[in-house]
């Protein structure tokens, strides 16, 4: 091998540094400043690449890719692109006169934040912010079904880099419905102040934070897992029924002081680490065992079974009384630690 093939193409280098720039900023990571000045000045990538397939004579030895890399860092540096005009859109719904509703949110690629309102007169505000504009849906009066979504049904790729966010309020005026379909942006789900009456969740390949609350009676909750994590954590005092069929992402599983419920895991190829209570009642019963490793606290103790299906109880569990019941009809390919 020669020395010109040992040293590769330059241009090759700028690619790849631009490639992961665009993902930074498209995924919200990066400055505004940063964002702002590569959406302005990113063409001239483009022309310098265009030049060199054309092959016009270098100058000074570089390929012009390189030459229009170094123009747009001083671009940025010395003179800021002008505002990119970033839309920043907001919605809000009253409660009344509803005394039900039913909030469906699609999230796709666009890093959001779902939060409780102090406000009980409000169902849902929202504020979203960047060139990802969202559509707004409400319908019905007692029973209100509002459908927060990208405008055109689905997040669409953009090169004018500018960061997105979407933050979105729920009230706590009315029991709510909810059904959130994430993606490949980051989730962060907090529940906790929220009448939560039901709870559909689909993952994605995006990492996902879910704290569920305390609400005034027991409530349903339905995860469908993908390929990102998830950190879910249960309230303290609460009562639910929590069915959860995880994908390939690893997944966190809290449950707080005085909580209670059933539990009916089925854990995929990541990893899945339930955490109890100490001192909690606990029942644990495993059908099938799967090919990833299961390990117990010492205080789950065999009540039937053998190898890695039976039974396992908590002292306080055989007491009786309100207990947190683990069922997993298959244990899957990932590992499962009950702490």
């Amino acid at each position: 091998m020669n020395a010109g093939q040992q040293r590769g193409d330059p241009r090759a280098l700028i690619l790849i540094a631009f490639g992961v720039v665009w993902l930074l900023v498209e995924s919200g990571w990066s400055s505004g400043a940063l964002a702002s000045g590569l959406g302005f000045y990113w063409p001239l990538l483009v022309v310098g690449l265009g030049i060199d397939l054309l092959g016009v004579q270098r100058l000074w030895r570089l390929p012009y890719t390189v030459l229009a890399a170094c123009v747009v860092v001083v671009g940025i540096l010395v003179a800021p692109a002008p505002a990119a005009g970033r839309a920043v859109d907001t919605f809000r719904e009253p409660v009344a006169p509803a005394r039900f509703a039913n909030v469906n949110l699609t999230l796709t690629n666009v890093p959001t934040v779902v939060s409780s309102l102090s406000d009980t007169a409000t169902l849902i505000e929202a504020r979203v912010e960047g060139r990802r504009p969202a559509a707004f849906d409400v319908r019905g009066s007692d029973t209100k079904t509002v459908t927060v979504r990208p405008e055109g049904g689905r997040t669409r790729p953009t090169a004018i880099f500018t960061p997105n966010r979407w933050r979105i309020g729920l009230g706590r005026g009315v029991p709510i419905d909810l059904n959130v379909t994430a993606g490949s942006g980051s989730a962060r789900v907090d529940l906790n102040h929220v009448d939560l009456a039901s709870l559909r969740a689909e993952l994605g390949s995006g990492p996902t934070t879910l704290t569920l609350p305390d609400a005034a009676g027991r409530y349903r909750v339905t995860i469908d897992g993908g390929s990102g994590a998830a950190a879910i954590r249960v309230a303290s005092g609460a009562a639910l029924d929590l069915d959860l069929t995880m994908g390939s992402g690893r997944t966190t599983l809290d449950f707080g002081a005085f909580s209670a419920g059933r539990l009916t895991l089925r854990p995929g190829s990541g990893p899945v680490d339930v955490d109890v209570p100490n001192d909690a009642a606990v029942r644990l019963e495993v059908t099938r065992a799967g090919s990833g490793r299961l390990r117990l606290a010492r205080f789950l103790t065999r009540q039937s079974g053998t190898g890695n299906t039976g039974v396992w109880a908590s002292q306080p569990a055989l007491r009786g009384g309100p207990a947190i019941d683990i069922v997993i009809p298959s244990a899957g390919s990932g590992g499962l630690w009950v702490h």
